[in-house]
């Protein structure tokens, strides 16, 4: 055989449970079987570290042994074996012991994104201030690229930054409350930041997203806070998008502001 014949075969033996190459009896090939199994779960759990806590070794791993089963990895960097788990567990629900567990894998796996996404020059207050008074209402802003914006039902946010900040491995964190109600998640500087939105926020998140411009972005909002109000509604969200760094000084490559709205 060539050497890449007798690399395939080794990898098919050691993946999907193949028969091994000639060289390598049935008993050797289990020690690497055992290897990559035990590779493939750690790595889940530095992806999901929250949601191993809250099942613990036993049921992450059994967690783990289903998820590898159906979605092996596919890319080249480890690092990103689990992009699918939220929506595996979400389509096989007997998987977790909640719900809410899924919504928080889904929490855990946009922070993974933010961490290490697209970086983008913020959007500063001088480049406001320079426009014209005319110029605001067809005015468009930009999205920075790490933002996420999730639709959750129950209120996993606090549980995760209870379970992350908590230096006792055995500690047990209250149970996640039914919560309809969306976060914000995106990368300020080198750090990845979350926040619940009002429904208000987050549709003009949304329709930033979508392109609308200053004046749509006003409409949006008067039908909430009425009319004579909306421009200062908005331009209150503005300032605290500037601050938080959420708004891009320029839009995506491709000429379109990204969000990524995902319902967990």
């Amino acid at each position: 055989m060539r050497l890449i014949d007798v690399q395939r075969t080794m990898q098919r033996a050691i993946t999907e449970g193949a028969d091994p190459p000639a060289l390598l009896s049935a008993g050797g090939i289990a020690v690497y079987r055992h290897a990559w199994r035990a590779r493939m779960i750690e790595a889940l759990r530095a992806n999901y570290p929250v949601v191993h806590r809250v099942l613990g070794d036993e049921a992450f791993a059994e967690l783990g042994d289903a998820y590898l089963a159906s979605h092996p990895s596919h890319r080249r960097s480890i690092r990103w074996f689990g992009d699918r788990l939220p929506a595996f567990v979400r389509q096989d629900p007997g998987l977790l012991p909640h719900p809410a567990v899924a919504e928080m894998a889904c929490f855990e796996w946009a922070l993974s994104l933010a961490f290490d996404g697209p970086d983008a020059e913020p959007l500063g207050v001088a480049a406001l201030a320079a426009l014209e008074p005319g110029e605001w209402a067809s005015l468009r802003f930009a999205l920075h690229p790490t933002c996420q914006l999730l639709r959750l039902e129950w209120s996993v946010a606090p549980v995760w930054r209870e379970l992350a900040d908590a230096d006792d491995p055995n500690h047990q964190a209250s149970r996640p409350e039914p919560l309809d109600h969306a976060v914000l998640i995106w990368r300020k500087g080198l750090q990845p930041s979350w926040r619940s939105l009002t429904p208000l926020e987050a549709g003009l998140l949304e329709g930033i997203r979508n392109g609308l411009s200053f004046e749509a972005l006003c409409a949006l909002a008067g039908d909430v806070v009425g009319e004579p109000d909306a421009p200062t509604a908005v331009l209150g969200f503005v300032q605290q998008w500037l601050v938080d760094e959420i708004l891009a000084a320029t839009p995506a490559a491709d000429g379109q502001s990204h969000i990524d709205s995902q319902s967990a």
